[in-house]
C-alpha cells in the first residue's frame, strides 16, 4: 500500500521522502530520517496492525508529533486495517505490543503512548476490507496536493496587493465553465506578472490531472530551441522522462 501511495505522490510531482527509496546507501538511518521529518511540511503516518511492534516506528511517530508542536507540521494518519481507537487507547495488537515494550523500553513508553493518543485523535483515512485502495490513494494524493497548495498560497498572501489581483485573475479564468481559457498578463518589466501567474498556478494547479509551469520561454528557446521546451512541457504533463521531440512540428502535434 505504501509503495503504491509513494508512486502516486511522485507522479503528482510531490517531493516525498520514504527511507528505503531516498536514503543514500551506507548512510545512517537515524539522523537522516529525523532531519527529513523536520524538513517536511506534511507527515503521512500509515498505522498497520503491527506498527506498534516496532520501537523504530514509535520513535519516528514521537518525533513527528513533536514537530507538530514546534514547527506546526501537518499530520495525516492512515489507519490500514486498524481501528483508530486501538491506536488511541493502545488496545488489541497495540496493547499487546506495549506490554512487551514495558519490559524492554520502559523509559520510552510514556512518550510513545502520548504520540499514539495524539495521532489517533486526528481525523484521517480508515482503510479496511470494504475499501477500494486505488480510490483511497487518489483521494489521499488529492488532499495532500490541496494542502500543499494552500500552504504556498498563504505564503503568497504576505505580498502586498497580491490577493486582489489573484482574485481578479481567477475570475477571468472562469474555472467552472469547463472550457479552455488562455489569459495574457500584460505590463511593464518588474511589475509582478510572473509573481501573479506563479501564485495562480500554485493555488489552482492541484485541481488538474496534469499541470506545468514554464518560465523564461524567450530566453530558453533562444538558447536551446523550442524542441527542448516542448520536451520539458510534455514530460511534466505526461509525467514521464522519456519524451523526445525530433522537431518543433512533431512537438506541437
Amino acid at each position: 500500500f505504501v509503495d503504491h501511495l509513494y508512486a502516486a505522490l511522485a507522479r503528482q510531482g510531490i517531493q516525498t521522502y520514504k527511507d528505503d527509496e531516498t536514503l543514500p546507501r551506507g548512510e545512517r538511518i537515524g539522523p537522516t530520517l529525523l532531519k527529513a521529518i523536520q524538513e517536511s511540511r506534511i507527515a503521512l503516518v500509515v498505522f498497520s496492525e503491527n506498527y506498534a511492534d516496532s520501537s523504530w516506528c514509535l520513535d519516528e511517530l514521537a518525533h513527528i508529533m513533536e514537530c507538530v508542536d514546534t514547527k506546526g507540521q501537518i499530520v495525516e494518519p492512515i489507519f490500514y486495517f486498524v481501528d483508530p481507537s486501538d491506536v488511541r487507547k493502545q488496545k488489541g495488537k497495540y496493547g499487546k505490543a506495549f506490554r512487551k515494550h514495558k519490559r524492554e523500553n520502559k523509559h520510552k513508553v510514556g512518550s510513545w503512548r502520548k504520540a499514539l493518543e495524539k495521532a489517533g485523535n486526528l481525523s484521517g483515512w480508515v482503510i479496511d476490507e470494504n475499501s477500494h485502495e486505488a480510490k483511497c490513494i487518489k483521494e489521499i494524493v488529492g488532499t495532500i496536493s490541496s494542502r500543499l497548495s494552500s500552504l504556498f498560497t498563504n505564503f503568497n498572501k504576505d505580498l502586498i496587493g497580491i490577493e486582489t489581483r489573484l482574485q481578479d485573475l481567477k475570475s477571468n479564468l472562469k474555472m467552472e465553465s469547463g472550457g479552455v481559457r488562455i489569459i495574457g498578463i500584460w505590463g511593464v518589466g518588474g511589475g509582478g506578472k510572473t509573481t501573479l501567474a506563479s501564485a495562480a498556478y500554485a493555488e489552482i494547479s492541484h485541481r488538474f490531472e496534469a499541470h506545468c509551469l514554464l518560465q523564461n520561454i524567450r530566453e530558453e528557446s533562444n538558447k536551446h530551441g523550442l524542441e527542448k521546451l516542448q520536451e520539458k512541457f510534455l514530460s511534466l504533463v505526461l509525467k514521464t522522462k522519456d519524451v523526445l521531440v525530433g522537431s518543433e512540428i512533431e512537438g506541437r502535434s
